[in-house]
């Protein structure tokens, strides 16, 4: 799709650009710079850099790929005092491609460093390039917060509608150092929003003084609007582009107020500090122990009956042979044709034309063990399409309740619904529920209503992988529905078939 200014271009003040050199000041007087005064207002709505210090550190998940395939993910770890960072890269495929295993860098504050499986390396132009990783990816996350640095000068260039909404434009470059350019970035601030919802820059460390144009998403997190969703390509400074695809950006599970320690990022204690704390957090949130947490308080809560019904309705399940007559790996998966949640179609087939498919069922939105799978898939999400897959859930619920669930667990991928579970019975996977584990779900939150039909019919809470050839590659089957397919589980198996 290609952006295009409208050619008129509202200048507040004609062909006279404002300039002026602020600093960092948190106050709420304005100034006689109209594009200082922009910026402020667009700082303070994500959140100022004091705010954003008083989270202390963050660490999230960074994603980046292009248009090619490869793509490179790391766990990204900063304290915000001293701008500490560290990057430990699980997939490099474009960082460092030549090194096997994993890759971690490092700033501790006064030295940069890098490791590969946990051996130092001092070669000189990969130091060179961690110098410039660093720091940028630092950058980018306290970006909105920095254009108020000092040193920065300010223009406003004017007013454009695109895609009929309204921005002020601002320019920002840097105070000279000698001879040595510096970068640009020319933002678009939504008059509705005060968001920065696309901004032109350069990168003057590379000689890339013509523009790129990055647009961007955001979520807000403990009071601070994070833009965790980019892409972008080469444009020019009226911010066109071209049909070229682009390069994607996802930060995904941002925590902030870690309890990180400086020790932990320098090169000689990081190594058994920081994977301690990777590990621990790695093991904390998977899906299963969140799930295994969730079965626990069911244990000590319930009462004696309800957990005898419960458990004689899973034995049933398992009895029933329903495990061995399911469609499984080695199998042709059968092809549908459904409506998503907002009422579109989407046919298997035409899925398996971009790439592989994950396919998994989900029992409805009462079920607290399918929304926390959700939510896990939806975080997994990243990995997926950086494997070049697509993930589809499928539910018996009708369709008006599907799009609740979808809404409320902020899903981004599609949302089927399989009213009457004709899709799950071609896959095998449809069990009735024995009559007393019935009568418990009407009772608590009517089924009947939520499926609209009276059949007491659900499918396993089921998972598949399915190549472009429409054969099942990985198949998750269990006759517990409090277990689920690990989605970490679904990356690798998405990572083994692609090698």
């Amino acid at each position: 799709m290609k952006l295009q200014l409208y050619k008129a271009i509202i200048l507040s003040v004609l062909m006279i650009p404002i300039l002026s050199n602020c600093s960092n000041k948190e106050n709420n007087s304005t100034s006689d710079n109209k594009a200082y005064d922009l910026v402020k207002t667009m700082v303070k709505k994500v959140g100022s850099i004091d705010k954003l210090k008083s989270k202390k550190d963050v660490s999230y998940t960074y994603t980046y790929t292009t248009p090619d395939g490869k793509y490179d993910q790391s766990i990204e770890k900063y304290i915000f005092d001293g701008e500490l960072s560290y990057g430990q890269y699980l997939t490099h495929q474009r960082t460092f491609p030549d090194l096997d295993g994993t890759i971690e860098q490092g700033y501790d504050g006064s030295e940069y460093w890098l490791k590969h499986e946990g051996k130092i390396l001092n070669d000189e132009k990969r130091i060179k390039k961690v110098k410039f990783n660093r720091p940028t990816n630092y950058y980018w996350f306290t970006m909105m917060q920095k254009l108020l640095d000092p040193g920065m000068i300010y223009e406003y260039i004017g007013s454009s509608k695109i895609d009929n909404k309204d921005y002020d434009i601002v320019k920002i470059s840097f105070e000279p150092q000698g001879d040595k350019p510096s970068d640009i970035y020319q933002l678009y601030i939504n008059k509705k929003t005060s968001l920065v919802d696309q901004f032109l820059f350069t990168v003057a460390d590379f000689g890339m003084m013509e523009p790129k144009l990055m647009q961007v998403q955001y979520e807000e997190l403990d009071g601070i609007y994070i833009p965790s969703k980019r892409q972008y390509k080469a444009s020019n400074w009226n911010a066109e582009v071209t049909d070229k695809p682009w390069i994607k950006v996802l930060w995904t599970n941002i925590r902030f107020n870690n309890n990180l320690k400086k020790e932990a990022f320098k090169k000689e204690t990081q190594m058994k500090i920081m994977n301690n704390t990777i590990n621990n957090a790695t093991s904390s949130s998977s899906l299963k122990s969140k799930l295994d947490e969730k079965k626990a308080n069911f244990e000590s809560r319930a009462s004696d009956e309800k957990k005898k019904i419960y458990a004689e309705g899973i034995k049933d399940v398992a009895d029933s042979g329903i495990l061995k007559s399911a469609i499984n790996v080695g199998d042709q998966a059968p092809n549908f044709t459904l409506l998503n949640a907002t009422g579109n179609k989407v046919t298997l087939q035409e899925e398996l034309k971009k790439g592989p498919v994950i396919l998994t069922w989900y029992r409805g939105g009462w079920c607290p063990y399918c929304n926390m799978t959700l939510h896990a898939l939806q975080e997994e999400l990243p990995n997926f399409v950086a494997n070049g897959a697509s993930l589809i859930a499928l539910t018996p619920e009708l369709p008006d309740n599907s799009l609740s669930t979808s809404e409320k667990n902020n899903l981004e991928f599609e949302v089927l619904s399989d009213v009457g579970n004709g899709v799950a019975k071609e896959y095998g996977i449809v069990f009735e529920l024995i009559e007393s584990v019935a009568d418990s779900y009407n009772k608590s939150f009517n089924l009947v209503k939520y499926n609209g039909d009276d059949s007491n019919e659900l499918p396993l809470a089921a998972s598949y992988v399915i190549d472009t050839n429409g054969k099942v590659i990985y198949a998750f089957l269990d006759a517990d529905y409090r277990n689920r397919a690990e989605p970490s589980e679904l990356t690798k198996v998405l990572q083994k078939h692609s090698n």
